[in-house]
């Protein structure tokens, strides 16, 4: 066996470990992102109810949020860049960039854009197409991460607080909320669980085969670590390092805008 089939045997091992992982540890304390899934999934939850009417769900993946959405909309359509965007795949309805939706202006009520921004090359253009594309009074409703590793080869951006908020406002959408979804404590200790998972679960590094070996205990140190930082956002507060921040605007409607213009004069 030559070296290169070596390589893409041990890539191939390495990608079912993962997968395994994600399955069967993915929404428990012992997987590095365990905070991070949970607390933008809770956020997403807790705002559902402000959805109404024709949602749209940018980048929707296999659509983890359609269930809390459903009472409140009456159609829910996912779009992704293409068909097999997405790191566990996809169940999009439509395949399209976000910078130019098949959708008609003032058409959608809802937008629902988790995770994704950082990844778009262009991230004004794709809010202006929000705008476009939001009826007034319109919402969107936003994650996106501001202290976080790269984790894909098109991943481009990382948002301050005020810094998506401001793209937003360029384009007539109305904050009504930001939220930070982690404290400093909680933040640093995700970052040393992600600098774990390199080292012990790639197969690229040479701690990898110990990994292997060890895997029950690297699973009980990332738990400590997860729960140590949890203990350290409730003792020690701080939301300056939040890992990702909720962000929810509204189009602002031509009403409201007209005011606001005559406001300004």
């Amino acid at each position: 066996m030559n070296l290169e089939k070596i390589k893409k045997s041990a890539f191939s091992f390495q990608q079912r470990d993962i997968l395994w992982t994600e399955k069967h540890l993915g929404l428990t304390p012992f997987n590095t992102a365990y905070w991070a899934r949970k607390r933008i999934a809770d956020a997403i939850s807790a705002h559902a109810h402000l959805a109404s009417g024709i949602m749209v769900d940018v980048g929707c993946g296999l659509k983890p949020y359609r269930k809390n959405f459903a009472p409140f909309v009456e159609k829910y359509y996912g779009t992704e860049y293409s068909p097999t965007s997405g790191y566990m795949g996809n169940l999009a309805d439509a395949a399209a960039d976000a910078a130019a939706m098949p959708f008609a202006s003032e058409s959608v009520d809802t937008i629902l854009c988790t995770e994704v921004l950082e990844h778009v090359p262009d991230p004004e253009k794709v809010i202006s197409e929000f705008a476009r594309m939001l009826k007034p009074n319109g919402i969107v409703i936003t994650t996106a991460p501001f202290f976080f590793p790269i984790h894909d080869s098109f991943d481009f951006f990382r948002y301050t607080d005020t810094g998506l908020a401001e793209i937003m406002k360029r384009h007539g959408l109305s904050i009504e909320k930001i939220e930070p979804l982690s404290g400093t404590g909680l933040t640093i200790s995700m970052l040393i669980n992600m600098y774990i998972f390199d080292l012990g679960f790639m197969w690229t590094k040479w701690l990898y085969p110990i990994g292997l070996v060890l895997r029950p205990l690297l699973w009980l140190l990332i738990l400590i670590v997860n729960y140590c930082g949890w203990i350290a956002e409730k003792i020690l507060p701080s939301k300056q390092m939040a890992f990702n921040h909720l962000t929810i605007a509204r189009k602002i409607s031509k009403v409201e805008g007209a005011n606001f213009t005559e406001n300004q004069q």
